[in-house]
């Protein structure tokens, strides 16, 4: 009994050790795990940093490098697509998301985005919440002081540019709390997946004796339209829509 007892003490001074375990620790027990090779031991330890809540572009992007090298591609898509999410124009993240992407089966054209579209999602792609937040004091504050410049000056001239310097600096602030707000919609939002299951036959209608439509593979991502029960209606880069079980996909 006595035997028992202090097995089951130690079984729970373990637990308590691992439970206890910071980020830190876990991210350092991953990355070495990931020189010396071990990368399932790698992807162990980012998934536990990743089950207490913790998200950032570094743990993203370790565990796509970790899923790709223990050769599951579309867990490494899934991870440099978030990775990517938050930090748009990162080169990195771009590159290995592109050698991922040319190991899948699927390779789907894209239809061209209307110039405008491609404009404004380049701005939101420029810059971080943090940035936004910190413009927004700035040009908040320029504005104000130009309006104190033109109730305060007696100069037609200084006056003048002061009111139109307010004028502009105004419509950069309403433009910047647009973008900020969009930004922060599409970091909330999970409007876009990717394929898990092998090989996913697409519905025409969330109903299995509805028509076939196209067949798809893992690892293509997906934009997410409409969902119906356990049934998600979908359209991949070529513009081509139907329906698929929510099973067969996991969101970015």
């Amino acid at each position: 009994m006595k035997i028992k007892a202090v097995l089951f003490y130690a079984i729970l001074f373990k637990m308590s050790f691992v439970a206890a375990e910071s980020n830190e620790e876990l991210a350092l027990r991953a990355r070495k795990a990931y020189e010396k090779g071990d990368y399932a031991g790698s992807i162990e330890s980012y998934e536990k940093i990743l089950g207490k809540g913790y998200e950032s572009v570094v743990l993203y992007y370790n565990l796509g490098n970790a899923y790709f090298r223990n050769v599951n591609i579309p867990s490494a898509i899934l991870f440099y697509e978030k990775a990517l999410k938050l930090e748009p124009n990162h080169p990195d993240i771009r590159h290995n998301l592109l050698i991922a992407n040319s190991r899948i089966t699927d390779k789907v054209e894209f239809i061209p985005e209307l110039f405008y579209k491609r404009w404004w999602k380049s701005i939101l792609n420029s810059f971080s919440l943090d940035f936004a937040a910190a413009g927004l004091i700035v040009l908040l504050t320029l504005s104000l002081l130009c309006a104190a410049i033109f109730l305060s000056s007696r100069h037609i001239g200084i006056r003048k540019t002061a009111f139109w310097s307010g004028i502009s600096l105004f419509i950069l602030f309403f433009i910047l709390i647009v973008a900020a707000r969009q930004k922060e919609q599409l970091l909330k939002q999970h409007k876009e997946a990717i394929v898990f299951t092998p090989t996913v036959t697409v519905k025409s209608s969330p109903d299995d004796a509805s028509a076939n439509l196209f067949v798809i593979h893992e690892g293509l991502k997906v934009t997410l339209l409409d969902q119906i029960g356990e049934w998600q209606e979908i359209k991949i880069a070529n513009g081509s829509i139907g329906w698929l079980r929510s099973g067969d996909i996991r969101k970015i």
